[in-house]
């Protein structure tokens, strides 16, 4: 299991993780726009800063030019399970052939959005994972939302599975592959060549959703 934490590499603030799985330092910015230090389990920290900080002009450049935080706003379309909403302010929260209408003062119209989302989000997952459980003859445990940088999703060692809430607003067939992802883990808690055959046969969109993921996610993660 991975540790985290945030350091400084010059002015910059970092998140510093020390994964047992990883082979070397790894540098990279993640969907959020945040820079992200990996090392191995042992590795010394230090190690890992002086590696981080020869890497300061690349630091620089993608923190400068990162992606910005995405705000809904009324008057926009956008796409909740699948589903296209128009988004307008209205007395109460609910849909209403193809309008979101979204309550509250303007400046929690966007929490709000966020909010509703994940109010559709959650029930549909765990049905999900019900229906595949059942069907690989196993149980999962609980079921959560959260809001991560770096994952979609994760499965526990206790077999509880946890998804971003920001998939809401990607397509159901990304939304499946995700939910097979973790299912998959339940029974394989790695990447082999067994696991991905068994996410194969849990969902048909795999190639679909690494596709749309591959050139949607960041824009998916700047959603605040």
């Amino acid at each position: 299991m991975s540790s985290q934490e945030t350091i400084k590499v010059g002015n910059f603030q970092v998140l510093f993780y020390r994964n047992p799985r990883a082979n070397h330092i790894l540098l990279k910015q993640n969907q959020r726009g945040e820079i992200v230090l990996t090392c191995p389990k042992f590795c010394p920290k230090m190690l890992a800063v002086a590696f981080a900080k020869k890497q300061l002009p690349w630091i620089r450049a993608h923190i400068q030019y990162g992606p910005m935080p995405r705000a809904f706003e009324p008057g926009e379309t956008i796409t909740i399970m699948g589903k296209k909403y128009k988004l307008k302010q209205g007395k109460e929260t609910g849909e209403q052939a193809g309008v979101l209408l979204v309550s509250g003062e303007a400046e929690f119209f966007h929490r709000r959005v966020c909010s509703y989302g994940q109010k559709k989000l959650l029930p549909y997952i765990q049905k999900q994972v019900a229906d595949l459980t059942a069907k690989m003859g196993i149980k999962a445990g609980r079921i959560t939302l959260r809001n991560t940088s770096s994952r979609w999703g994760s499965c526990s060692s206790t077999k509880n599975l946890s998804f971003c809430w920001k998939i809401a607003f990607a397509p159901v067939e990304v939304i499946d592959y995700l939910v097979a992802h973790e299912v998959a883990h339940l029974k394989q808690m790695n990447h082999s060549v067994r696991f991905w055959a068994l996410v194969d046969e849990l969902t048909p969109h795999r190639r679909v959703a690494e596709k749309w993921l591959k050139k949607n996610g960041r824009a998916l993660q700047m959603i605040k």
